[in-house]
């Protein structure tokens, strides 16, 4: 360690400081010009939030281009429902009322808006129940045929007294069997058995609303929904029908309406409640009421940059994702720490009486390298994110990296002339406080009396928190449940509440994944092996239905309308006489009074092609896939199954070779995304640590500082990832920005108190908690309140990061403020009690 005298400020110093005050008016007036293109392209930012997980991924996923591909092939095959609360089985007639008038409302929207509204099965009903006999098996209708004739070869031997034995009974013309069959499967196959999308026994009603093209954005959502909350409202609400009744919405657009509007709200409050509160720890701690803007002019000045400048290329980010929504506020807390270090160092300046010009010399000075250091070493952290695949992590990387490099810039070229024409005179100058009465004196001098103490005890919370780490399981500390990472109140009061109404009410999830082929051959073949892989586990306990163009259209329709025309000349007057009239009753009950004509794709109800009638009008060449209604497919491994049972049955066969089949829908970007995780994750982490690692070495060389440092960001993050494995708290693709961030952000700290404790060229452990300890302090606070307003989201999974963000940032301060003292002032005395022995 140096000691001796303090070094002086620089020359290089002198002259940039000289710079900016020479120019200082020019400076500001180019930073306000530049400011307002910035801040009209932030709030265009803002405007488009995107709560979408394909937003996510990148562009070449699997499962984005499939779903780009669905868009561009299908025309809709997504729902609003909207889903009535009866309270009662009496009230049932009047929601339906009520879905009725509202119906006919939403019948006036554009086709672009609504494509189709349905309120119950009644086509679908009718259509099967005239095409019965054409949906049945071939060999059932053969084996009618035979029976028949074989009653009628009897009859016929009788009449004419040629029967082998006179007391032969006649063959049996029973179809029982057939008819229970048949019966089955219809009520099987008929999810709505009364027609309309009502249950008593839920005491709900449902209007599915088909919208008019396939959106993975919000523009649909905020064009229709509120459309048709206005034409709620205009028919008096559910309460006017009848008392305590209730609407909701459910399907994919409420869940983007959802999250959005959460969005939205949490934004406007976290922005509030983090300026309010940052405002207030910067005027407790400096007591300077121009410290106020001195330090927020030119960070609100950095903000808009970094969200003007990622707008524009090679960037070109045109919406925030879920992930990098609150970054307005993280920048915020992350980008003041660099201003309040400089500010730090001026206001101690001035309190021990120096002038302007040489305190913010000594400023400027002094604060250069930690904050530099700080400012690059977060930087790299954010931009480590980048590296990766997960798009969702290189937005906040991008956006992370580059604000933490324009705050450093702009607080150390625009405060200078800030501060002279503020602190213009003696009346304006900060006033002296007496330093050792400040809590940090009180924490200095506790930490360096008691060094060997807290040094030994920070060890063994070191040493403690390496065991769970050693029972590290993927599963069971990776959060692959996306149930959990809803907004909170989607459970009790929204979609999730709604759409779980309308999941028992249609017995099914109404949003297929989507197979898709070039050719009605292929997609035959996709649907065979996936229903010959539904019949054994896993994909028995995931996947529901499997609907190809050979269900709706029943095959060799030519050869069952011939066999029921033979069977209709079989029944001739004659042979009808001779049957008995309940036989005869059977008979026309199973096969009709006249044979069934073979119909085409082109007549097939709209609702049985929804999903598999492209845009230029073919159909055949998708599968869709119905998983099973329960839990386990929010289960992350469950997820990766399906989405796998899937695109392996989508491969080409040897024999045939052919284009895969592209699996599309929301399940599938899931699965991607927890594969993303998992495989850029911890990548993003390494590549943090390595970057902050090569800086720190290149700013402080290969020596003890560095091992100080690095050892106490280490600790730091140590004893992060054990206090979230104590608390239960699992990593999922939201929180885990928090690990790689806290490497660069953490680092701040103890290269700050490093930074000063060389600089001041002596053994004084004291003097740097107390003064730039403090500032650290100050920073960790800042930072600390923009990660808690994450805690105010109700969104869980930004709640989750808010959380282990700021555990992150506790951590890494405790180490850097009175672990790191303590070991520096243990091995000073080490170091004094080996040399005195020498």
């Amino acid at each position: 360690m140096a000691s001796g005298t303090p070094p002086s400020p620089t020359a290089r110093s002198r002259a940039f400081v000289d710079f900016t005050l020479r120019h200082g008016k020019v400076l500001w007036a180019l930073a306000l010009l530049l400011a307002l293109p910035a801040g009209i392209a932030t709030t265009r930012l803002y405007l488009h939030l995107n709560s979408d997980l394909e937003q996510l991924l990148p562009r070449d996923s699997p499962s984005v281009r499939a779903l780009e591909e669905l868009r561009a092939r299908m025309p809709g095959l997504q729902y609003v429902g909207v889903v009535v609360d009866s309270v009662n089985e009496s009230q049932l007639p009047a929601a339906e009322k009520f879905l009725d008038d509202l119906e006919q409302r939403v019948r006036a929207y554009p086709q672009t808006l609504v494509r189709s509204i349905r309120n119950n099965a009644n086509e679908e009903r009718a259509f099967i129940e005239k095409n019965a006999l054409l949906y049945a098996d071939l060999e059932d209708l053969v084996e009618i045929k035979d029976r028949i004739s074989a009653r009628k070869s009897w009859e016929m031997s009788k009449k004419m007294d040629v029967l082998l034995d006179p007391n032969e009974p006649p063959p049996p013309l029973e179809f029982d069997d057939l008819s229970t069959k048949y019966e089955q499967k219809a009520a099987t196959a008929s999810r709505f058995p009364k027609g309309r999308f009502s249950s008593k026994t839920l005491h709900a009603s449902l209007l599915l609303i088909e919208v008019g093209g396939f959106s993975t954005g919000t523009g649909l959502a905020k064009e229709l929904l509120p459309r048709i909350k206005a034409d709620i409202a205009a028919l008096g609400g559910p309460g006017h029908y009848a008392p305590a009744m209730q609407v909701g919405f459910s399907g994919d657009l409420a869940v983007s309406d959802e999250e959005i509007s959460a969005l939205a709200a949490d934004l406007t409050l976290s922005s509030a409640l983090v300026l309010l509160a940052v405002i207030a720890v910067l005027w407790l701690y400096f007591r300077w009421w121009r410290a106020i803007p001195v330090l927020l002019l030119p960070l609100f000045v950095a903000t808009s940059y970094t969200f003007g400048i990622v707008t524009l290329p090679p960037f070109s980010i045109r919406e925030l994702n879920s992930n990098t929504a609150f970054l307005g506020s993280i920048i915020v807390g992350n980008g003041v720490n660099f201003s309040i270090v400089l500010l730090a160092r001026y206001v101690e300046a001035r309190r021990r009486g120096v002038q302007v010009h040489e305190a913010l010399v000594q400023a400027v000075w002094g604060a250069r390298v930690g904050t530099l250091v700080a400012a690059l070493a977060a930087a790299v952290a954010y931009a480590s994110l980048v590296f990766t695949d997960f798009r969702g992590f290189r937005q906040f990387g991008i956006i992370g990296g580059l604000g933490m490099v324009i705050c450093w810039v702009t607080a150390f070229v625009l405060m200078p002339p800030l501060l002279a024409w503020t602190d213009s005179s003696p009346r304006a100058a900060p006033q002296p406080r007496p330093a050792n009465k400040s809590p940090l004196a009180l924490v200095a001098r506790w930490v360096t009396g008691h060094a060997a103490l807290v040094a030994f005890t920070g060890l063994l919370f070191t040493l403690m928190a390496l065991i769970p780490l050693r029972s590290f399981d993927a599963t069971a500390h990776l959060e692959t449940d996306f149930s959990k990472l809803r907004r909170k109140d989607s459970w009790t009061v929204g979609e999730r509440f709604w759409g779980a109404k309308m999941d028992r009410l249609l017995n099914r999830y109404l949003t297929p994944t989507v197979v898709l082929t070039d050719t009605p051959a292929e997609a035959e073949a996709v649907a065979e092996r996936l229903r010959t892989s539904i019949l054994k586990p896993p994909a028995s306990d995931l996947i529901s239905e499997v609907r190809s163009l050979s269900n709706i259209l029943p095959p060799y329709q030519k050869e069952k309308a011939g066999t029921l025309a033979s069977i209709h000349r079989l029944l001739s007057p004659a042979t009808r006489s001779q049957l008995e009239p309940s036989t005869l009753e059977k008979v026309d009950r199973l096969l009709g009074t006249t044979p069934p004509i073979p119909f085409s794709a082109l007549q097939l109800p709209a609702t049985f092609t929804t999903g598999m009638r492209e845009r230029d009008g073919t159909l055949g060449s998708a599968v869709l896939v119905f998983p099973s209604l329960n839990k386990a497919i929010w289960q992350g491994d469950n997820l990766v199954r399906y989405a796998n049972t899937l695109r392996e049955a989508a491969q080409p066969q040897p024999d045939k070779p052919s284009k895969p089949g592209r699996v599309a829908g929301s399940l599938p970007i899931s699965s991607d995304i927890i594969q993303s995780i998992r495989r850029d994750g911890p990548l993003a982490s390494a590549y943090a640590f390595v970057g902050v690692l090569l800086l720190v070495v290149l700013m402080f060389r290969f020596s003890s500082n560095t091992v100080f440092i690095v050892g106490s960001l280490l600790v730091g993050v140590l004893w992060m990832v054990a206090i979230t494995f104590a608390l239960g708290v699992k990593i999922n693709f939201i929180n885990f920005i928090a690990f790689p961030i806290t490497f660069g952000i953490g680092v701040d700290y103890s290269v700050n108190i490093m930074s000063r404790y060389v600089q001041d060229g002596s053994d004084d452990i004291e003097g740097p908690i107390r003064s730039t300890g403090a500032a650290v302090g100050l920073c960790s606070m800042t930072t600390i309140i923009g990660y808690s307003s994450l805690l105010l989201a109700k969104n869980h999974g930004l709640f989750l990061f808010g959380l282990v963000a700021v555990i992150g940032e506790v951590a890494c301060l405790t180490s850097a403020l009175i672990f790191l003292p303590a070991v520096l002032q243990w091995w000073k005395r080490l170091r004094s009690a080996a040399t005195t022995a020498a």
